[in-house]
């Protein structure tokens, strides 16, 4: 018997709530519950309104980590792919992308597991912030020693920066200093050229 007349028996031996439930089916969307709406005051509304809006289209969210010699792009990479595969075993479709040491990327074509997805983040340990939809919320890693190292390490970036800008605008000013001597010298060579003519 070929693989062809198997499959012909298994499709006349499927009965048809076998075949309905073996067919994929997205989850369906939350709609806004009115009551809950309506009862809702604050911050807890605009939470309810900003996910509200949330489509079945893709979402992305950032985590930033903190874990006991942070921070590898390897060791943050063990840890997003750990959170990312509990995410799946509970059934949502994602992606996680570690985009800077202490930072990953979570991406996902279902944007009505975000909330979810969010919800896992900012549980675990590691998870100093989630930031989803221009909102930011801290984790359980956000601690006071946290916040000092953070500072301390955009004010070492912010004067990198400005050191390299400096820089930069020195190396301008020279350049256009030796442009200036060119054209200088090129107009006294050509009326000099010009007298002697």
């Amino acid at each position: 018997m070929t693989d062809k007349d198997w499959e012909k028996i298994e499709e006349e031996w499927e009965t048809p709530e076998e075949k309905d439930e073996y067919e994929y089916k997205p989850p369906k969307q939350k709609g806004l519950d009115m009551e809950k709406l309506k009862k809702a005051k604050g911050k807890k509304l605009e939470n309810m309104i900003a996910e509200s809006q949330v489509t079945s289209g893709p979402q992305m969210m950032f985590a930033t980590l903190n874990y006991s010699d942070c921070c590898t792009k390897n060791r943050s990479e063990e840890i997003a792919n750990k959170w990312a595969s509990m995410l799946r075993a509970g059934g949502m479709e994602l992606n996680v992308y570690v985009i800077e040491d202490n930072q990953v990327l979570f991406s996902t074509n279902a944007g009505f597991h975000a909330g979810e997805i969010r919800d896992y983040a900012v549980q675990q340990p590691e998870c100093v912030a989630v930031e989803w939809n221009q909102k930011r919320m801290p984790g359980p890693a956000e601690t006071p020693e946290w916040k000092a190292w953070d500072a301390e390490i955009k004010a070492k970036k912010k004067a990198e920066q400005d050191a390299k800008k400096e820089a930069d605008e020195a190396v301008k000013k020279a350049e256009e200093k030796k442009k200036k001597k060119k054209k200088k010298k090129k107009k006294a060579g050509e009326s000099t050229a010009k007298a002697e003519l």
